[in-house]
């Protein structure tokens, strides 16, 4: 499992800056093999992020990713999260969830979210939940080393909206739900999951214990980590993931998203199809345990720019940054990416006003008039798509 590889892998990422960084001329074959497909090596990937604090070798990514088409690169594919519950016993202090009162969609308002989305005309849907003890309860036989979970609660809302997705004529679901063990995973599977997600908060393990305390299902990153084999072995035919960016080093993160990427295809043939690009926001910007690892736009800029070339799976850009930054994003590099144009972070919010207070802030825009706007500078924007849609977005020879 990833996460016995893991701890061999660090010390790699913490050497990221501290040899003498290459020059232009030697990060240039660096890109052109990424982008050949061409896995770089680990030495390769950490020499890469390192040459990233050079001012000309960040001119020359930037240029690089410009110039470089990505599969559908004039389509954007948008895809909208659905909060079905807030209720958390995690405790982190990034999250605003653990500091209010929590809330689970009933069924009929949880189907009337569903339908309002519908209405719209999306046709794949990120299904979204805290760490909810009432959808998943742990099992008899749960340890906080060895987490089983009882399901039937959350599965109640995948198996509600397969059926009006089939009716609609199909679609795809995400999820973005707290890990789960491989059998829990297989019942989602066969209850209509299509892609399973799961943010890795940071990588870097003491950084993770620092912001993770206490007896919390959270607070187990290595079931965090092996979550992604638990899924693919389940069977399900997606998997999404990401680093938050600000949460520790961005450039050491890189290293270790890209070796877990690598990770994965050796062992299953296929890596992320979706990689995630969540950046921090917030109050918790100024805590002592992340101040100096917040990202500035210049280099969420350049990460991005890394993403595009060091991964096959379509980016996500996210409602965290605004609609200016996402469409600079998309202006400069292209399209190619999955965006969401407008969303609720707190359960209820598309049918009527939410339930309780949003995960994190987002930033709101009229939807059709967001749509016109990138129409009318050639690009296409898709409501309706699938798992095949998906793969078709992935980056092969």
């Amino acid at each position: 499992m990833f996460s016995q590889v893991l701890n061999e892998l660090l010390p790699l990422a913490e050497n990221v800056g501290r040899t003498p960084l290459l020059s232009p001329r030697d990060v240039l074959p660096l890109l052109e093999k990424a982008v050949r497909r061409e896995r770089l090596s680990h030495e390769e990937i950490a020499l890469l992020l390192g040459a990233t604090l050079a001012e000309e070798n960040k001119k020359l990514i930037l240029d690089f990713a410009a110039g470089y088409e990505r599969p559908h690169g004039r389509e954007i594919l948008l895809l909208p999260p659905l909060y079905f519950s807030s209720i958390c016993e995690n405790k982190c202090p990034y999250c605003s969830f653990p500091n209010s009162v929590g809330s689970r969609l009933t069924r009929d308002e949880f189907l009337a979210e569903f339908d309002a989305l519908l209405d719209l005309g999306y046709r794949s849907i990120e299904l979204v939940s805290s760490q909810d003890p009432k959808l998943y309860a742990h099992d008899h036989t749960f340890s906080w080393d060895e987490q089983r979970f009882r399901i039937d609660g959350a599965l109640d809302y995948f198996k509600i909206a397969k059926r009006r997705l089939s009716e609609a004529g199909g679609g795809m679901l995400t999820s973005n739900i707290p890990p789960l063990d491989a059998k829990s995973l297989a019942r989602l599977g066969k209850g209509g999951l299509d892609c399973y997600l799961s943010w890795l908060e940071t990588l870097d393990t003491r950084q993770y214990v620092a912001l993770h305390k206490g007896k919390t299902p959270k607070a187990n990153q290595a079931f965090r980590l092996n979550t992604f084999e638990n899924a693919l072995g389940a069977g399900i035919e997606h998997v999404a993931g990401a680093f938050l960016k600000g949460l520790h080093d961005w450039r050491k993160e890189e290293v270790l998203l890209y070796l877990f990427d690598a990770y994965l295809k050796d062992k299953f043939g296929r890596g992320f199809s979706i990689i995630g690009t969540p950046r921090l926001k917030g109050l918790f910007t100024e805590s002592p345990l992340v101040k100096a690892y917040q990202v500035p736009d210049e280099d969420y800029e350049l990460n991005i720019a890394l993403d595009r070339v060091l991964f096959d799976g379509i980016l996500w850009l996210q409602t965290r940054e605004s609609p200016q930054m996402n469409r600079r994003l998309i202006g400069h590099f292209g399209a190619g990416v999955i965006l969401t144009l407008d969303s609720s972070t707190a359960p209820g919010g598309y049918s009527g006003p939410p339930k309780s207070a949003a995960q994190f802030p987002v930033f709101h825009q009229k939807i059709f008039e967001a749509v016109s706007e990138f129409e009318e500078r050639g690009f296409k924007v898709v409501f309706g798509w699938d798992s095949q849609t998906l793969a078709s977005f992935q980056r092969v020879t």
